[in-house]
């Protein structure tokens, strides 16, 4: 947080200037008046969620009221800061709930979940980032506060958002966040009702993704495997249970291309297609973005993994992607067909489809290590860099 009275000197400047009482803004934002009182004058410091509510009744961004939006700042520095307010959010995980907080309906809270996880797969990482402490803390003392069916559909919901820290951790460089993110996710989950095992199960997926990249295939079978244990006893009614069982396959196909083993890759996508004909496109449950289309990023995928990067480029270039698809599913498509375009000595159309990439989602471009391997790869294979390698070379700061 801010130092305790300059975040009060916001609040009460920003609340004037909406000519706004203090009665006037604790209505508005649903806090104690006592409370916003003691915040204003530097006598009380502000909680996460009390700094969230005041942002949403002031119209604000989180930021304005932290003051780490400072222009001098490069995205990385603010983002930092932004990430340092999200990991203490997930160390408090097991104190009691903010007695400041009223959470807001289940129906506004879910949607405050899936807005954080469109942000998130936008790669609009330091928009997502300031919004995830105040919503922690919120959808913390719901699920602690609330009973029946609404207490499981929040630990839910705070297991979803858990897997937006993860996103960001991932995609950010800070794999140690991603690891906290995913075990405070498990936590979480345990106690969402029968949404347990699919939100466990998924949870073993993303930690999958991590293993992949420390090229740990072995830790990825065990987790795959863990996985499957999760969704035993489930049926195609079990909340999420098909997704998760899909999704599963896929990573179990780039585990078997990974080392080698072809045949099993085709019949893990196999499976998986199987899943995708009962769902369909889902692009929200465990934001996945599973389905057909999925599946056909996946044989790309895996092709590439295996060597055939001519077909992989044959089969990756004729996908259409549905209406809305996850920004950051088609930018990793087009990572991977710069990858296979780059094997091939094809450096224009590996460079076209990294431009691409950075159209569809950016934040996401900017940090990823696969784009940074294909860029330096180009750099170092070509003896007069284009103008326009050149420039993305620096926009990555490589």
């Amino acid at each position: 947080m801010g130092k305790v009275a300059e975040v009060g000197e916001r609040i009460a400047l920003l609340r004037k200037h909406r000519q706004l009482t203090q009665h006037g803004l604790a209505a508005l934002a649903n806090v104690s008046y006592s409370l916003l009182t003691k915040v204003e004058s530097g006598s009380r410091p502000a909680s996460e969620g009390f700094v969230a509510a005041c942002a949403r009744a002031l119209g604000v961004d989180i930021s304005v009221l932290l003051g780490n939006s400072a222009p001098e700042a490069s995205q990385d520095e603010r983002l930092g800061k932004m990430l340092g307010r999200v990991r203490t959010q997930l160390d408090l995980y097991d104190l009691a709930p903010d007695e400041t907080i009223t959470p807001r309906p289940l129906p506004v809270l879910r949607e405050a979940v899936r807005v954080a996880n469109v942000v998130g797969q936008a790669a609009r990482y330091e928009s997502m980032a300031p919004v995830l402490p105040g919503l922690y803390a919120e959808l913390h003392a719901a699920a602690n506060t609330w009973t029946g069916t609404d207490r499981a559909d929040a630990w839910g919901l705070l297991a979803e958002a858990y897997r937006c820290a993860h996103t960001v951790g991932i995609a950010a460089g800070y794999p140690d966040l991603s690891l906290i993110a995913l075990n405070r996710m498990d936590w979480a989950a345990r106690q969402a009702g029968d949404r347990a095992p699919a939100l466990r199960a998924a949870r073993e997926y993303l930690r999958i993704t991590a293993y992949l990249r420390r090229h740990d295939y072995e830790t990825g079978w065990r987790l795959n495997n863990a996985g499957r244990t999760h969704l035993e006893g489930t049926d195609p009614k079990t909340p999420g249970a098909l997704i998760a069982s899909g999704q599963l396959n896929l990573g179990a196909a780039v585990l078997s291309a990974r080392t080698g083993d072809a045949s099993r890759a085709r019949d893990y996508l196999n499976e998986a297609e199987r899943y995708a004909h009962q769902t369909g496109e889902d692009l929200e449950t465990f934001w996945f973005g599973f389905g057909p289309t999925n599946v056909a990023v996946h044989r790309v995928i895996t092709m590439i993994e295996l060597g055939d990067y001519s077909h992989a480029i044959h089969l990756g270039e004729f996908i259409l992607f549905p209406r809305g698809w996850l920004p950051t599913r088609i930018g990793h498509h087009h990572f991977d067909l710069a990858r296979a375009y780059q094997r091939l000595n094809l450096p224009e159309q590996a460079l076209r489809h990294l431009q691409i990439a950075r159209q569809v989602a950016p934040g996401q471009a900017r940090r990823h290590p696969l784009v940074r391997g294909v860029v330096l790869d180009l750099l170092q294979t070509s003896r007069h860099p284009s103008e326009s390698l050149t420039r993305y070379a620096a926009w990555i700061s490589l």
